[in-house]
């Protein structure tokens, strides 16, 4: 199962960096075409079941499409139309997240209008829900830049950049019931300068002890550094943001790049993240490790450690658990 997720990984991140589908005759047997699209994002389920989500664009239309696998990505079921999302977020992290619970497969979808939906399919009738609004306020999450992670349960969680306050500061939402319904939206961090990073996508993992850990890009004094902030009881408080890694991104501008996070089973933090075209790995309060240079890094948590890829000029980079 191991092998085959990641052969699913560097297919799902070609599509991704390239921004269309891979034709059929320059693939590896152990790569899949699926269908041309953009964005592409992954959960397995705890069956093995993998789930998958992505968009389309043609000239002013976003379409958002689903598919799956249940025998481990030799084969994969026709895509499925979710729905239109009139200027859905696409490209440069902005696009659909996805993630499983213990009965549901949960989607989420930005538009450039501010606002981040939510849908989710029952395991138990195989039927999708019809999308709920997330924010609160309305026209607030213009970036459509955001991140999900499941906890225990059916319980999900979701960030987003959110300008409510004036400038992009970081927001998150808490569900109970596998994106159905979502509570009050909850104000993580309000940038100290001016808010944070404001192209730059967050991310959220929730460990298996229930602790929500949610990195994203902030800006203070001319850097563009990584931040990470914790919550012990699921957003109703978090401590205070962190840097992660001890170097400095100095830049006048928006790098376009959240990097990623994960947490293992003992609640360990395993961050992703670029620095000017370098890719590190770090953990909290630890000097960060340098892996090569390149751009949007993702991070997949499996049972002997962090598998870690990014694009490089085109190709796609690897370090296994292992290495």
């Amino acid at each position: 199962m191991l092998l085959k997720l990641y052969t699913t990984v560097f297919a799902l991140l070609a599509i991704w960096t390239g921004g269309n589908a891979l034709k059929q005759d320059n693939l590896a047997p152990s790569q899949q075409t699926f269908w041309t699209g953009s964005q592409p994002e992954i959960s397995v389920d705890q069956k093995g079941i993998i789930h998958i989500v992505y968009g389309t664009k043609a000239g002013r239309e976003r379409d958002l499409y689903y598919l799956s696998s249940s025998d481990g990505g030799k084969s994969y079921s026709k895509p499925l139309l979710l729905g239109s999302f009139s200027q859905m977020g696409l490209g440069m992290g902005r696009g659909p997240q996805i993630t499983t619970t213990m009965e549901y497969t949960v989607v989420t979808v930005g538009d450039h209008h501010g606002d981040l939906f939510a849908m989710r399919l029952s395991a138990e009738n195989n039927q999708w829900s019809s999308p709920v609004k997330i924010n609160d306020a309305d026209t607030t999450a213009k970036e459509a830049l955001s991140g999900l992670s499941a906890g225990k349960g059916n319980d999900v969680y979701t960030v987003w950049l959110d300008t409510r306050l004036g400038n992009n500061n970081l927001y998150g939402a808490l569900s109970k019931d596998g994106g159905l319904t979502w509570g009050k939206n909850q104000l993580i961090y309000q940038g100290e300068q001016n808010g944070i990073c404001d192209c730059c996508k967050p991310s959220v993992a929730i460990s298996r002890n229930g602790d929500l850990h949610v990195m994203f890009r902030n800006k203070v004094s001319g850097a563009r550094n990584m931040y990470l902030t914790s919550s012990k009881d699921y957003g109703g408080h978090f401590d205070k943001p962190q840097k992660i890694g001890t170097g400095d991104f100095m830049i006048d501008g928006c790098p376009m790049d959240g990097g990623d996070l994960s947490a293992d089973a003992t609640g360990k933090v395993t961050t992703v993240f670029r620095r000017q075209m370098e890719i590190y790995v770090a953990e909290p309060s630890k000097p960060e490790i340098k892996l090569g240079s390149g751009r949007t890094p993702v991070i997949l948590q499996t049972s002997q450690g962090p598998a870690i890829a990014w694009e490089q000029q085109g190709t796609i980079q690897f370090r296994s658990p292992n290495d």
